[in-house]
């Protein structure tokens, strides 16, 4: 199979190695392959850890946003990366239902995240104040 007809890139990264930072252009999503990642907030607040056939970065395409974490792999991983437009393309075939449903959610998860580290900071203040 030519590189060009392929669905998506593999790419190896180390254990420690940043797939991306807070802030980042937003243009590829990601399916991991093997090992595990940490998405953690732009706060340092630890997200979620995401393994083998887990999906991350797909709200910053979906949105035409920027990257609102950072993720660093746990492990070696080997991470399939897909472009944005494969995704724009795949989001384009789709029904507009499924469209509005992916649009919200990912906006809902942006938002979640945002509030989880808000209450976690404030959580922090309130425990130096002991």
């Amino acid at each position: 199979m030519s590189r060009s007809s392929r669905k998506y890139q593999s790419r190896p990264f180390k254990k420690g190695d940043v797939v991306y930072n807070v802030g980042d252009v937003g243009d590829e999503l990601y399916l991991i392959h093997s090992g595990n990642v940490s998405i953690i907030s732009k706060n340092g607040l630890l997200l979620s850890v995401l393994g083998p056939g887990e999906i991350f970065g797909e709200s910053a395409p979906v949105t035409n946003s920027s990257r609102s974490a950072t993720v660093i792999a746990d492990t070696n991983c080997i991470i399939n990366i897909i472009d944005s437009e494969q995704v724009r393309q795949k989001i384009k075939e789709s029904d507009p239902v499924i469209i509005a449903i992916i649009r919200s959610l990912s906006l809902r998860l942006k938002d979640t995240n945002i509030l989880t580290e808000k209450y976690w900071n404030e959580l922090n203040i309130y425990k130096s104040l002991e």
